[in-house]
């Protein structure tokens, strides 16, 4: 079997890397495990905890206003016409939200929640969002079960990737 096959299976879905090279039980175990852990994290914590790279809190793309690349507000301020900040200062972005790097790991399902918390924080006619943003513990515990999804994914990803380049005997 093809490790980079296994490898990206693994990811669109947990376990299926594993699913792959034939081993079922353990595919599963790792991938039901995956999700359970992901939904309970979010179910605990709301689809809010999910801070996506590039929008902010509104769930508006956030753009640079200055030459000053910590500087970033929503497109609707005044002023505010600058470049979106994923696209210009990526890797800033990113690291002011660290646990999406883990979060991204569990796949196609974070893909979806992402969607979800940028609909949700939106503002309506209202003025009231669809979603609320968790507090303190709540969102806390929400964010580290979404974490350690993704990151039990990354080794299921790494294990049947590597038992997926041994030899038919030794898998």
């Amino acid at each position: 079997m093809s490790v980079p096959l296994v490898a990206i299976a693994g990811w669109v879905l947990p376990g299926a890397g594993y699913w792959l090279i034939g081993q079922r039980a353990r595919a599963l175990t790792v991938g039901i495990s995956v999700i359970v852990l992901f939904v309970a994290g979010l179910l605990i914590g709301g689809v809010r905890l999910i801070e996506v790279p590039g929008y902010g809190d509104h769930g508006l793309p956030l753009v640079m206003v200055s030459a000053d690349r910590f500087v970033k507000a929503d497109p609707t301020l005044p002023g505010a016409s600058g470049p979106w900040m994923l696209t210009s200062h990526p890797l800033d972005e990113i690291r002011n939200k660290p646990w999406y790097i883990a979060q991204i790991l569990t796949g196609p399902i974070n893909l979806i929640a992402s969607w979800g918390s940028v609909t949700a924080s939106k503002v309506n006619a209202a003025g009231t969002t669809a979603g609320f943003r968790s507090h303190a513990r709540t969102n806390e515990l929400g964010v580290l079960y979404t974490a350690v999804a993704g990151m039990l994914n990354l080794l299921a990803i790494i294990d049947a990737a590597s038992r997926a380049g041994q030899p038919e005997a030794d898998a």
